[in-house]
């Protein structure tokens, strides 16, 4: 993509200077065009210091000034050879903007206006790009392949091989992305792009688990003269392939002969944390917290160090049982790199770990109103039993109603206090099952519920939990002793339809909600939009649910760091606002929707008009606005 993204500046100058020396004596409007080509460029510069796929709120500014200047270009100056460069500058920005269905709209109008612009191959590749953003991507591989067709240049062909490559791989069409990189390294003249090409082959391999092949195709890029960034990503990438082939030998070779030679200083970060994976493979898991200790100190403020907290997170939540530790490791990633790949689950795991805290509050509470009351031999005098003769007087009758309903009253708040005291202890062994993954302890917490028998209105509830674990693990004697006591004591239970798929209203649909939001969180890695959509779901159907609650935050938190999106990202941090004002998060949400807002008044704020005369003699000089 940087390639491409290089050609684009660079066919944007060489019109720029061909136009500016015939037209130089035109200053006003080509300095308004020279302005909107120079904010793209600024935009163009900080994405490449975030992952692909990202964009910080600086870019997006630089992007947003292009646009308003390149707009100025066609609505004041519509007849200066300058206009299908604004044209072309504004779809790239809204394409980079992530606003694809204007970027669509720009291209096709571009495509309408000027079908002989020298821009038009690059265009091609741009809007076929933009059409699998929206969701048509067999109109984009349509698009993409006539464009292949259609084209002479053999590096402009490479360069539409390579990007039907990336959707390919992007939406997990592994054989088909191999193909078309392998079309790549076989046409390309540009060394750059076929190397990258065959490296995206490597990586394809280490992703179907092919580690011999994945070697072999490693050690090819060389024959391509790979650049030395590209050089020092093979050599983690070999570690890599070492470690997750069960080769644990000779990745530590290969990562001590490069952390002892100066010349790899800049990937010693990287091979350092496969050596922590390698321990944690080994399950030596006090090395591997040591190991991601050092990154964090060594390399602090970069993403490798972003990586090494999230390990210690895990680390500390899943083995060492230290959420006090996990909690701040895990809220230490997004410090340390915005754009980290693991930004998302760490604030998820923090927050988690965040309401585990809060549950356990409630649960000493709950058992302290509780505990007064000796479950095993406390009982209740029932009001029924009170025996009053058929000519009972009236104040007699009168006393024994009173009784009655006070007795009523007494029972009603018991069970309220104890349904407190379950819910949170069912709670933490959902947080314990699955977040935390420690089914022993959630177990336990289960189990106790189940065997309370006063005032217990989850007994069928944990049985159903209790089924669950033992069904997961494949152990059907304890699964099915589980369903058998569930299937006699509660036969009308709602958890049993359930399991027996018949029609169920369970309550507060917190079970329908909980599995929507788990299909949500499967469509993070491969899918962001669709994640977005089925979180949207669990909004709109089980607004009441805690999940409700959980998905409406993660979709603000994707606009907010995934997508960039400020318009979005307030839009959604205001829903949980006014959704949930009681939630635990408030205190969290609340200042970030503030900042937000502010960043959105300021950047709306009309711009000073900084645009002033460009001479001949410096008009490509550094532009000072």
């Amino acid at each position: 993509m940087q390639k491409i993204l290089k050609k684009s500046q660079q066919y944007l100058s060489i019109f720029s200077i061909i136009g500016f020396l015939i037209f130089g004596s035109q200053c006003a409007y080509f300095n308004t065009y020279y302005n909107a080509e120079q904010y793209f460029k600024e935009g163009q510069k900080e994405l490449k210091k975030v992952q692909e796929g990202q964009i910080s709120a600086q870019a997006k500014k630089n992007f947003n000034i292009a646009i308003d200047k390149a707009n100025k270009v066609l609505a004041n100056y519509p007849d200066s050879r300058w206009t299908d460069n604004a044209l072309y500058i504004i779809a790239m920005s809204n394409y980079f903007k992530m606003d694809y269905s204007t970027s669509r709209r720009n291209f096709e109008e571009y495509f309408a206006k000027y079908p002989a612009s020298g821009l038009r191959s690059q265009a091609e590749i741009w809007y076929g790009r933009c059409l699998w953003k929206l969701g048509e991507r067999e109109l984009a591989l349509h698009q993409l392949n006539r464009s292949g067709q259609n084209v002479k240049d053999n590096d402009i062909k490479a360069e539409i091989y390579s990007a039907i490559a990336e959707l390919y791989q992007s939406s997990n069409q592994l054989d088909s992305a191999r193909q078309y990189y392998k079309k790549t390294t076989k046409i390309s003249t540009d060394p750059e792009i076929a190397a990258k090409a065959q490296y995206n082959i490597a990586e394809i391999d280490l992703l179907q688990n092919d580690m011999e092949l994945a070697v072999k195709d490693l050690k090819a890029v060389s024959k391509y003269a790979p650049s030395k960034e590209l050089k020092d990503r093979m050599q983690v990438l070999l570690t890599r392939i070492y470690r997750e082939a069960g080769m644990y030998a000779k990745a530590r070779e290969l990562i001590n002969t490069k952390l002892n030679d100066v010349a790899n200083e800049n990937i010693w970060g990287d091979l350092e944390y496969q050596l922590g994976l390698i321990y944690l493979a080994e399950q030596d898991y006090e090395s591997a917290s040591l190991r991601f200790s050092q990154i964090t100190e060594k390399y602090s403020g970069k993403p490798v160090s972003a990586q090494a907290y999230y390990q210690l997170g895990l680390l500390n939540m899943k083995y060492f049982h230290d959420y006090e530790k996990a909690q701040k490791s895990f809220s230490m990633v997004a410090r340390e790199n915005k754009t980290s790949e693991f930004v998302f689950d760490a604030k998820n795991k923090e927050l988690e770990i965040k309401r585990y805290f809060s549950i356990r509050k409630n649960l000493e509470k709950a058992w302290k109103d509780a505990e007064p009351f000796d479950l095993s031999l406390r009982g209740i005098a029932d009001s029924n039993d009170v025996a009053l003769e058929d000519d009972a007087r009236p104040e007699d009758l009168k006393k024994a109603i009173e009784y009655h309903e006070q007795e009523k009253r007494k029972d009603a708040d018991t069970t309220a206090i104890f349904n407190k005291y379950y819910q949170s202890l069912y709670e933490i062994g959902e947080l314990y099952y699955f977040n935390f993954e420690q089914s022993d302890s959630a177990f336990n917490y289960f189990n106790k519920i189940n065997k309370s028998q006063y005032f217990n209105s989850f007994q069928d509830k944990s049985l159903y939990a209790l089924y669950y674990i033992f069904d997961e693990i494949g152990d059907s004697v304890k699964s099915s002793a589980y369903l058998d006591t569930l299937r006699f004591l509660y036969p009308d239970s709602p958890y049993l339809a359930f399991i027996e798929k018949r029609e169920a209203v369970l309550p507060s649909e917190e079970m329908q909600a909980r599995q929507l939001f788990w299909d949500a969180e499967k469509w993070l890695d491969s899918n962001v939009d669709s994640a977005i959509t089925v979180f949207n779901s669990v909004y709109r159907q089980y607004p009441a649910t805690y999940y409700a609650e959980k998905s409406v935050l993660n979709i603000a938190w994707i606009y907010h760091h995934k997508y960039y999106d400020l318009d979005n990202a307030i839009k959604w941090y205001k829903i949980f606002l006014d959704e949930y004002p009681e939630s635990e998060n408030i205190s969290l949400v609340k200042p970030v929707h503030n900042n937000l807002a502010g960043i959105y008044t300021a950047m709306n704020a009309p711009p000073a008009d900084t645009t002033k005369s460009v001479s001949t003699e410096d008009s490509f000089l550094e532009e000072k606005t």
